[in-house]
């Protein structure tokens, strides 16, 4: 986290900082600060040094470990290319101590990474946001559900668009929709003979299309860039997505009332599995409710109705 802190000094002091200084800041020799100051231009952080003094210019469109963690507030495990940021994130839960700050995996490319029910999750290199967030909310396995849909409409709320149950962000378009991210959630949990299984970690896995345009097969798909909201600093958003989740409640009693002002598909007619009728809301458990029947997993259509 040493990059936040120096970025962080750098943007409250816009006259910039002798090295001196920010060396007392982060708490590093002079050398170890010249490498770090070399690697924050080497991700595009435009740094102006003249002489002894350091000046922050612009930091828009920077991307690599270092800006990813100051934009995050968190630690980053960066990978240029990866099977699955998930499975990385599951890995380090397993090994990250309890009140230790909890990672961020991010890749700019999987080659083997999935979507809800087994699917196959791909994107183009470098064009969209990939990563696992490891939480550690104080929940029970029955409360899962439900904080996960509360980040999942976080992340909504941020992106400015829709939800469609349980948890894909989404565009609405007339009696359809287009498909922007998903999440896929995974429990990490610990047991004995005494205790039950009870979850230690959850890691939320996130695909969102940002800039990349033409996506093969896959005719439900669209991007921030199709929808002409061009995002110059993808690890801005990322930040500002990381951020969202995080200030998440999963205590209050209000948790699910942001998805469900997000939410396309309440008061309409949709298919789930056999079952069709109008989607009238969801539990307080995260069921989706359609015609008084609870649906507590499945893939649910929009019928043109």
């Amino acid at each position: 986290m040493i990059a936040h802190r120096l970025l962080h000094r750098l943007l409250q002091h816009p006259e910039g900082q002798s090295r001196a200084d920010l060396g007392s800041v982060v708490g590093m020799s002079t050398d170890a600060l010249e490498g770090l100051l070399v690697a924050l231009q080497a991700e595009g952080v435009q740094l102006q040094m003249d002489g002894d003094r350091v000046r922050l210019v612009d930091a828009r469109g920077a991307w690599g470990p270092h800006t990813l963690a100051w934009r995050t507030a968190r630690p980053v495990h960066h990978h240029q290319s990866c099977p699955s940021t998930n499975r990385i994130a599951r890995e380090l839960a397993r090994v990250t101590p309890h009140g230790a700050p909890l990672p961020v995996v991010v890749a700019d490319h999987q080659s083997a990474g999935r979507g809800r029910r087994g699917r196959v999750w791909s994107a183009s290199p470098g064009q969209n946001l990939l990563f696992s967030v490891v939480l550690r909310p104080a929940l029970t396995p029955a409360d899962m559900p439900r904080a996960i849909l509360a980040w999942a409409a976080a992340m909504a709320d941020v992106l400015d668009v829709s939800l469609k149950w349980p948890n894909d962000l989404v565009v609405s378009r007339g009696d359809g929709y287009r498909k922007l991210g998903g999440i896929l959630a995974e429990l990490e949990t610990a047991s004995s003979d005494e205790v039950p299984a009870i979850p230690t970690s959850v890691v939320l896995g996130v695909g969102i299309n940002v800039s990349q345009t033409a996506f093969e097969d896959l005719p439900l798909a669209t991007s921030l860039a199709l929808l002409g909201r061009t995002v110059i600093d993808r690890a801005e958003l990322l930040g500002a997505l990381v951020q969202a989740i995080d200030a998440v409640d999963v205590q209050a009693d209000d948790l699910l009332d942001l998805w469900r002002r997000r939410a396309c598909m309440l008061g309409r007619t949709v298919r789930v599995g056999d079952l069709v009728g109008v989607a009238e809301g969801i539990r307080d458990d995260g069921a989706l409710m359609v015609s008084g029947r609870p649906v507590l997993a499945g893939d649910v259509e929009l019928i043109s109705r």
